[in-house]
């Protein structure tokens, strides 16, 4: 007796149900994006009782070729997607970074450089280095500028 059975196109062989996207910048592999895809298709594919209505089309060699071109077609956008956003938001980041730095400065200019410095100046004040800490980190990390560093920490003062 032969088997009838047709061999499994090579496609259906190639579907996985776990995709993994190297995140590069700059040719520089700095991570990964690994996507379920027997978990992501039914929040893709809406069409469960639905069959195709073309007697002469294999239901299961069409929802397997749907699935595998669509998985394709979804990882390949959003590498260009997460490329680009990726690429804005760095930009974003660095200028994050000058901020931080100029900030510093400033403060530093304001309060001085030496840890002497900051100490008399919480030795003029009923405050302790502690507190010119926190009252620093939350300069640095707010996002609105301070124009005059040394009457926000007088105001800070008083409000104490």
């Amino acid at each position: 007796m032969t088997d009838t059975r047709k061999a499994a196109p090579a496609w259906r062989k190639n579907i996985p149900s776990q995709v993994r996207m190297v995140v590069e910048v700059d040719g520089n592999p700095v991570g990964l994006l690994s996507l379920d895809i027997d978990r992501l298709w039914p929040l893709i594919s809406h069409r469960k009782r639905d069959s195709v209505s073309v007697e002469w089309i294999d239901v299961q060699e069409f929802g397997g070729l749907t699935r595998a071109s669509v998985v394709k077609r979804l990882t390949a956008r959003i590498q260009s997607d997460l490329s680009q956003a990726l690429g804005k938001e760095m930009i974003k980041a660095a200028l994050d970074v000058e901020t931080f730095m100029l900030k510093t400065q400033s403060a530093a200019q304001a309060f001085g450089r030496k840890k002497t410095d900051i100490q008399k100046l919480v030795a003029g004040s009923d405050r302790t280095p502690a507190d010119f800490y926190a009252f620093f980190w939350d300069y640095l990390l707010d996002e609105r500028e301070v124009v005059d560093l040394k009457k926000k920490w007088k105001t800070a003062a008083k409000k104490r």
